[in-house]
């Protein structure tokens, strides 16, 4: 019965892939935002360096050239017409900022400063946030900081560039008045992120002095918190989405096992003990094999108590055969005089009490094979030498040539009772020594057959009743020669060879053979 069902490793079952993409979906995609937007931030920087040191890189070759003009060639340091003509142009209107330094690292030039004598400031009062842009801030900030703790991000550095009158104060002018190229980051003191790249001023192999264009990263930092704000929208939808998924789950979990439970109670309310359970065909995951494992429980179940309840009757109609005999013979002895009618009714008294216990014996013998087989724990045996020494002692009682037995060189190991398997043989032997005719041994083959032991035991008699190969395995059925006595069989032995070859998992089977005798067939499954 178990063969039906396919059992799952339990992290890759059916139930416990849907339950971990549901849970393990919100996560995912959380994390996967999480580094697509810190990757989207660094090529929004990497866009804005590299427009800052292509503008960097135009107006130092501009500086470069206007020094030329203005003093002779080959002169250290810059002019200030140079930055009268060009400067000024730097930064009008936008983020960008310009200053210039002399090789000796003080610096010359400030577009900053110019920009501000020419232009009015308006201050205007800073109105309070909504509070749904300061919860916005509060959730940004703290996906920020998330952020920068499972990822290898850099913090930004604080710096106070307010009132820079030296290079001495910035080392990338320092290595720019050495004619490199260097790039760098860090918030302000308001924390507003600022780039800078700074750029030698050269003409050929001549440093004159250093540019710093710097630009605050307002519009990158804009940018970067509306993406973040729609992927935590996003984020919120797919988790409100994940909670009505997983609700669902549950109640396609609950639903199906409280359905069995009411169908399980109203089985055992209800009158007729042949009603079968109704189950959940169409779930084909483990709550269906749960449905499908107690259906046929409750089969199973259902059929064993009919079979008690078949055998209780049968039992009952067993022994009162022998019972009302038994009644007849008391009342007549009673009632005669006749020593010798006396004395035939005392014998069938005793045939009748003597078969009252042969059957008593057996009905116990039958009702106990299940509960015996299934507390005792079998023993792995090789079945040759078990039949070899069986055979042997047989023939020891009734002679060479009433058994003769072949069987396969290797051996065959199998999971066995052996006094149950014992059992079986005796009651084959038994039946083939009842019908066998002439000299021809009794033939009991054993052979390896697909995973199991086959075990045949053959007699030369007159073989079994047409249509009756399986009736016979009955119980309290028997088919006996006339010369027997009545009543010498209980008709129990081979159904209980049966029930024991069953409960190792074999069978067994009893058929004509094509010359003339009957065959009985065991099969007997062998330890992997």
């Amino acid at each position: 019965m178990a063969e039906k069902f396919r059992f799952w490793p339990s992290f890759i079952s059916p139930l416990s892939a849907r339950i971990l993409a549901i849970m393990l979906f919100p996560l995912a995609l959380f994390f996967i935002g999480l580094f697509s937007i810190d990757q989207y931030r660094s090529v929004l920087v990497q866009a804005e360096f590299e427009a800052l040191e292509r503008q960097g890189r135009i107006l130092a070759r501009s500086l470069a050239l206007e020094d030329t003009r203005e003093r002779p060639f080959g002169l250290r340091g810059l002019a200030p017409q140079t930055m009268r003509h060009l400067l000024p142009l730097v930064g009008y209107g936008t983020q960008l900022r310009a200053r210039v330094f002399q090789p000796s690292g003080q610096i010359m030039a400030d577009t900053n400063k110019r920009g501000a004598t020419r232009s009015r400031i308006r201050v205007k009062r800073r109105m309070p946030e909504p509070v749904q842009e300061q919860v916005r801030y509060e959730i940004v900030q703290m996906m920020n900081r998330f952020a920068d703790l499972i990822s290898n991000r850099t913090t930004v550095p604080v710096m106070n560039m307010r009132g820079l009158r030296h290079a001495d104060g910035f080392p990338d002018v320092k290595r720019a008045l050495a004619g490199e190229v260097m790039r760098s980051m860090w918030r302000n003191p308001r924390g507003q992120l600022v780039l800078s790249v700074s750029l030698p001023i050269q003409d050929l192999r001549i440093v004159k002095g250093a540019l710093l264009m710097t630009s605050t990263g307002g519009t990158i930092e804009s940018e970067i918190e509306n993406v973040q704000w729609a992927f935590v929208q996003l984020f919120a939808g797919i988790l409100f989405v994940t909670i009505l998924l997983g609700l669902y789950l549950a109640r396609s979990i609950t639903r199906p096992i409280v359905f069995l439970a009411a169908s399980a109670d109203r089985l055992r309310q209800t009158a007729d003990i042949t009603a079968p359970l109704k189950g959940l065909p169409a779930r084909k995951d483990e709550i269906g094999q749960l449905s499908q494992a107690l259906v046929d429980m409750t089969a199973e179940l259902q059929r064993r108590i009919q079979a008690t309840a078949g055998f209780a009757a049968d039992v009952a109609h067993e022994i009162k055969n022998p019972l009302t005999s038994l009644r007849s013979a008391v009342e007549t002895v009673s009632r005669i005089d006749n020593p010798e009618q006396q004395r035939k009714l005392m014998d069938i008294i005793l045939a009748d009490v003597q078969r009252l216990d042969r059957l008593i014996s057996d009905i116990s013998q039958a009702s106990r094979v299940d509960a015996e087989l299934s507390l005792q724990p079998a023993e792995t045996q090789d079945i040759l030498e078990l039949l070899g020494s069986w055979s042997s002692v047989f023939i020891q009682r009734h002679g060479p040539e009433s058994l003769s037995f072949t069987g396969p060189k290797r051996p065959l190991r199998a999971a066995i009772h052996t006094t149950r398997i014992i059992q079986i043989l005796d009651n084959l032997i038994a039946n083939a020594l009842t019908f066998h005719k002439g000299d021809e041994p009794i033939a009991v083959r054993v052979k390896r057959e697909k995973g199991f032991a086959v075990i045949t035991v053959a007699d030369r008699g007159r073989g079994l009743p047409e249509g009756k190969e399986e009736k016979i395995f009955q119980r309290f059925y028997t088919e006996r020669p006339s010369e027997e006595g009545f009543g010498q069989h209980s008709g129990l032995g081979l159904s209980i060879a049966r029930q024991i070859a069953n409960a190792h998992g074999g069978s067994l089977t009893a058929a004509n053979r094509p010359d003339g005798g009957a065959v009985f067939t065991l099969r007997l499954p062998l330890a992997r």
